[in-house]
C-alpha cells in the first residue's frame, strides 16, 4: 500500500507506539491519539474495530512517537494535517468515515467532522476530550512556555490497569503546549451540533470529567449522548473500564445503540 507519511512509523518509533492502516470492508474509522502520547494509547479500540472488518487508519500525529524535542518543533496544523492525509487515504477506499478521538485527538475530529460532506460522515465518538486542563495545570504551562524555560517538563506516568506503561517519552514540551492550549481555544469556541458519543472518566485528573462534560453539552448541543465512566481515568481504552469502552464505542459506530 502506498502510506501517507502518518501512517508509516517514525523513525526511532518505540514499540508499540507504531501507527496502523487495515483495509477491510468500503466502510473506515479514523482513529486520533492525544497530546504527548501515540497510536498506542487507542490501539484496543483499532483492533476491535479491525475484528468487525472495518478498513482502519490510526496515524501517528506530526511530532509524536519519536522525540519530545521533535513534538516541539509542530503545531496544531501539522498534527491536523496528519489527521488528514490519514482520512485521504480512508477516502479513497471506503464510502464513508465514522471518527473515534482520544483527548487532544477530540479536538482535531472535530474541526475534521464539521467540514466533511454529510454522505461520507459516518459516526462520531469522542473519549475523555480535551476540552479544558485544570486551572492549576494550564496557568503554569502557559507561563512558561511564554517565558521559553524550561523547554520542556517532565510527567508521571498514568495509572493504567495491569501495571502498563505507555511507550516512548513521558514529558511535555513547552512550545508545543500553546499550540495545543490555541486548539483547546479554537474547538470550545465553535458550538455546532454533532451527533456524538462522548465517553469520559469520573476519575480523570488530566481533564477533570464535570468541566469537560459540560463544555461538551454547550458546544455539542442535545443530539450528544454523553456518558460518564465510574472510577475511569483518562487514557479510557487502557483503563480497568477498557474492555467495556470499547465494547460502548464499536456499538456506536455500528448504529447498535441510539
Amino acid at each position: 500500500m502506498n502510506l501517507p507519511q502518518a501512517l508509516r512509523p517514525p523513525h526511532d518509533c518505540p514499540p508499540g507506539a507504531e501507527p496502523r492502516a487495515v483495509q477491510g470492508s468500503r466502510e473506515g474509522v479514523l482513529v486520533l491519539h492525544g497530546f504527548t502520547g501515540s497510536p498506542w494509547e487507542v490501539a484496543p479500540v483499532t483492533d476491535a474495530l479491525q475484528r468487525r472488518g472495518y478498513t482502519v487508519a490510526m496515524p501517528v500525529l506530526a511530532g509524536h512517537a519519536a522525540t519530545v524535542h521533535a513534538l516541539n518543533e509542530t503545531t496544531w496544523h501539522d498534527w491536523l494535517k496528519s489527521a488528514e492525509d490519514a482520512l485521504a487515504w480512508l477516502d479513497a477506499r471506503c464510502d464513508r468515515v465514522h471518527h473515534v478521538g482520544l483527548s487532544m485527538g477530540c479536538l482535531l475530529t472535530l474541526l475534521i467532522v464539521r467540514q466533511r460532506p454529510p454522505e461520507r460522515l459516518g459516526r462520531v465518538a469522542l473519549l475523555a476530550p480535551a476540552f479544558l486542563l485544570p486551572r492549576w495545570q494550564r496557568a503554569p504551562l502557559a507561563f512558561f512556555a511564554r517565558l521559553g524555560w524550561p523547554e520542556v517538563i517532565g510527567k508521571a506516568d498514568p495509572k493504567l490497569a495491569n501495571g502498563q506503561k505507555p511507550p516512548g517519552y513521558q514529558a511535555v514540551p513547552l512550545r508545543a503546549v500553546l499550540s495545543f492550549l490555541a486548539l483547546q481555544k479554537l474547538v470550545v469556541g465553535d458550538r455546532r451540533p454533532v451527533a456524538a458519543l462522548v465517553l469520559h472518566g469520573a476519575a480523570d485528573r488530566t481533564i477533570p470529567c464535570a468541566p469537560a462534560c459540560a463544555i461538551a453539552r454547550r458546544i455539542l448541543g442535545p443530539e450528544a449522548r454523553i456518558d460518564v465512566v465510574p472510577g475511569a481515568g483518562h487514557l479510557l481504552p487502557r483503563t480497568d473500564a477498557g474492555l467495556d469502552v470499547v465494547a460502548q464505542v464499536v456499538a456506536w459506530l455500528a448504529g447498535e445503540t441510539p
